[in-house]
């Protein structure tokens, strides 16, 4: 136990020994003067995108310890962007659809049939002061007579079961 707070004493001691150079702050009088002016221009409303950049990369290299001058640009720090329209273009316009060559037609065994297996049933029609009810035969369009058994055509005879 007193032998891990003796070796964190001594590290802690000892690491800042180890520093290549160790900062000067304040920095002096003329650095501190050229950091103002620099202040000056990224504030000033006069001063030009590319001015304010170049300031603030200046006054971040007087910032920065000597060692960190060295190394250069941190992941920390603003990356220069590529200049970028202040909106969206409109998308590039289409070409429409070619249209396509005419199909040949279609063979008759290739086309769908639909085979009637029951006829239609009779529409009723009500109508009033009739006697009876009044259907008309889908088909052919006449006028059926009810009947106890179904409909009956008075021009053939023939019965339409219900």
């Amino acid at each position: 136990m007193r032998a891990r707070l003796l070796l964190a004493a001594l590290g802690a001691c000892v690491l800042p020994a180890l520093a290549a150079e160790t900062p000067q702050w304040p920095p002096p009088e003329d650095v501190q003067q050229r950091m103002r002016e620099l202040q000056q221009v990224i504030i000033a409303r006069d001063s030009t995108p590319a001015q304010r950049d170049a300031a603030r990369q200046e006054l971040a290299g007087f910032l920065k310890s000597p060692a960190g001058r060295v190394k250069g640009a941190t992941p920390d720090e603003k990356t220069a962007r590529a200049p970028r329209a202040a909106i969206d273009p409109h998308p590039p316009i289409l070409m429409p659809d070619v249209p396509t060559a005419p199909r040949p037609p279609v063979a008759a065994s290739e086309v769908a049939r639909v085979e009637v297996t029951q006829p239609p049933r009779p529409i009723l029609i009500p109508i009033p002061g009739a006697a009876g009810r009044v259907a008309i035969d889908p088909r052919t369009g006449e006028l059926l007579r009810e009947t106890p058994m179904g409909y009956v055509d008075p021009k053939t005879g023939q019965v339409h079961p219900r």
